[in-house]
């Protein structure tokens, strides 16, 4: 992904510390916290959360919770996740057919396989 491009394409000023955002955000496989965000950036925490704000409101970044923790995401697509109740594991799922167009994300909590054993 070309970030500068990425940026410049979604109408938001380029800096240093919204490169690193969308890097590790491009990175991550699933959705990442507040706090793994912080502990990779050497910035302050109104910063970090100033700048998820944008990304939500330019629609680039999609947020959800699980435990009052926000995970956030690119959004390139709706995506759906299974969240083990035990173990906190987040795996992606197929999305289900939902025949609506403003769907961003759906969560759908329960046991995992290897928890249930």
């Amino acid at each position: 992904m070309n970030i500068d491009k990425f940026l410049f394409q979604n109408g938001i000023k380029i800096t240093t510390l919204r490169k690193e955002l969308i890097n590790l955000l491009n990175k991550s496989h699933t959705p990442i916290s507040y706090d793994d965000l912080a502990k990779k950036l050497n910035v302050n925490k109104t910063t970090i959360y100033r700048n998820l704000k944008l990304f939500e409101d330019k629609e680039i970044l999609i947020s959800s919770e699980n435990n009052g923790k926000k995970f956030y995401e690119l959004t390139n697509h709706a995506k759906a996740y299974f969240i083990c109740d035990r173990c906190k594991k987040i795996e992606e799922i197929s999305m289900p057919n939902l025949n609506l167009k403003s769907v961003k994300s759906v969560v759908v909590k329960g046991t995992c396989d290897e928890c249930s054993k």
